[in-house]
């Protein structure tokens, strides 16, 4: 066995700081002082936090899960390294098919109870149970089952070397975070969450707040200062910044290119911001029809206007993008269909000369009630109606958005590529037949044996260079249209100290800490 090192070249993934706000997470924690309590303003409400009953995390739902519940690993950004957390050494056989961590020894759950590997196994195992249908299961499929050997040892078994493994071990999304055993066993994770984190959950009021507070007995104590944390939900943003502003709230994350830019301008706030992965997409419904016609899906694709949209609704605070790999990898123009009324008008006309249709049949596009979902919705309905298309606009809130996309209820809507630092993964799930991720209706045999061979690659140069070739495909396609690339920002008051560039669009607070002087 040898120890397993994340030999990847992501140096361009990094969550770069482009303000000054860096320098409050470089402040030395010798200066912190301990107690107090932090408010955090989020966009939406947290749908559940356990990995089959929840469903889809988000970035609101990740920022509260930080604070309760760890993978067994972290990552490192400025290293593009997985490092010690939950586990704290690991190491594979040569084909790099078992991987073996050694966990941390102390660690108690906020019910006391031990953590240990059993805890580890049948959170993966029940993932990858297909009987259970979670929505993680196609993103980490490629491992088989995880054996617990000991009480501090457990084996991860993989179908074939996945590159991806240590990143996605990291991750504080639905399927990394590792709960206590016999609260899943108990159904009440979802709603009360017991982990290993920093804060043990208080309450949940759905549509107002939640509240976590310090874990005495935590592994790593003396990093913690703040005595409890209050998530309050906002989903107006002007109140989320009022709020911010008054300070009411310490913390705000928020991609509208309005408070972006007032904000940035207002000494009264820090500035955060990262540069990464990941994208706003538009998703079409291949599916069924209409859109499971070629002609019509590539017509509104040539009607989509992103540059528009970072224009008008992020004000340029996000850049146009044409797949959803960030820095890491140039790929070209990757056959991205760009804005041309003149093409959507002839896939329009191949469409009718095909269907035998007089006209376009209407569209229904499903949007967020937010002000970023409605400019979303009516910068698209407009840009299709000079081509030809009708598009009727239908506002949901999220929870309804996000169902209705899982049960093929839509034609088109909203949604998102999560930063990671690999996008492989979720471009696996997104592309592949039969994946519960496969929003679109990807069928494509090419796609599905590009798609395998970036899974399998052994090279990080190999996996990436497949990665384009995907994105080429699934941009060819015309199902999923960019609306803006992986940069993120967020925003503190300047008494709070101690909170990193929001790497992967995720504000983290475990280790902040208040400065009533400044």
């Amino acid at each position: 066995m040898r120890t397993a090192r994340l030999t990847r070249t992501l140096a361009a993934t990094t969550a770069l700081a482009l303000v000054a706000g860096t320098a409050a997470f470089a402040e030395s924690h010798s200066m912190a002082t301990k107690g107090g309590e932090l408010t955090v303003a989020l966009e939406t409400d947290v749908r559940g936090f356990d990995t089959v009953d929840g469903g889809v995390l988000g970035q609101t739902g990740e920022i509260v899960m930080r604070t309760v519940q760890e993978p067994l690993l972290d990552f490192d950004p400025e290293t593009n390294q997985a490092t010690p957390l939950l586990a704290t050494e690991w190491s594979h056989n040569d084909e790099q098919t078992i991987w073996t961590f050694k966990l941390r020894e102390g660690v108690k759950y906020h019910d006391g109870s031990d953590f240990d590997a059993g805890d580890v196994a049948a959170h993966y195992n029940r993932i990858l149970d297909p009987a259970n249908k979670s929505r993680s299961r196609t993103f980490i499929s490629t491992i088989q089952n995880v054996v617990a050997v000991d009480p501090l040892t457990v084996e991860f078994h993989l179908a074939h070397p996945w590159q991806a493994l240590l990143p996605y071990l990291s991750t504080t999304s639905m399927s990394g975070p590792i709960p206590a055993k016999e609260a899943v066993e108990a159904g009440t994770q979802n709603r009360s969450p017991v982990g290993t984190g920093p804060f043990r959950f208080v309450e949940w009021a759905s549509g107002d707040r939640i509240i976590v507070e310090r874990n005495p007995d935590y592994w790593n104590a003396d990093e913690i200062n703040l005595d409890r944390i209050t998530f309050r939900i906002l989903p107006d943003t002007q109140t989320r910044f009022a709020s911010l502003r008054s300070g009411e709230v310490d913390v705000m994350w928020t991609d509208r290119g309005p408070s972006i830019i007032e904000a940035q301008k207002d000494k009264s706030l820090v500035t955060l911001v990262s540069e990464g992965a990941g994208a706003a997409i538009n998703l079409l419904n291949g599916k069924k029809e209409p859109l499971s016609n070629d002609n019509l899906r590539k017509a509104l694709a040539h009607a989509w206007n992103q540059d528009a949209l970072t224009k008008i609704s992020w004000q340029n605070t996000r850049p146009s993008v044409k797949h959803p790999l960030g820095p890491v990898k140039d790929c070209g123009d990757a056959n991205y269909r760009g804005f041309d009324i003149a093409k959507a008008k002839e896939y329009v006309q191949a469409y009718k000369d095909e269907t035998g249709a007089t006209e376009v049949p209407t569209i229904v596009m499903i949007h967020t009630t937010t002000p970023r979902g409605r400019e979303l919705g009516e910068i698209y309905q407009q840009t299709a109606k000079a081509a030809g298309i009708p598009i009727e606009l239908q506002p949901v809130d999220q929870s309804t958005l996000v169902k209705r996309v899982f049960t093929n209820d839509f034609d088109i809507s909203g949604w998102r590529f999560a930063d990671g630092a690999d996008m492989g993964p979720q471009l696996y799930a997104y592309a592949m037949p039969g994946s519960s991720y496969n929003l679109t209706g990807f069928d494509d045999p090419k796609l599905a044996e590009v798609s395998q061979a970036m899974r399998t690659a052994t090279s990080m140069e190999e996996r990436l260079d497949l990665q384009c070739q995907m994105v080429s495909m699934m941009n060819d396609d015309g199902s999923l249209l960019y609306r803006g690339g992986g940069r993120y920002h967020a925003f503190t008051t300047q008494r709070v100290k101690g909170v990193p560039n929001p790497y992967r669009g995720v504000v983290d607070v475990t280790r902040a800490w208040i400065d009533e002087q400044s």
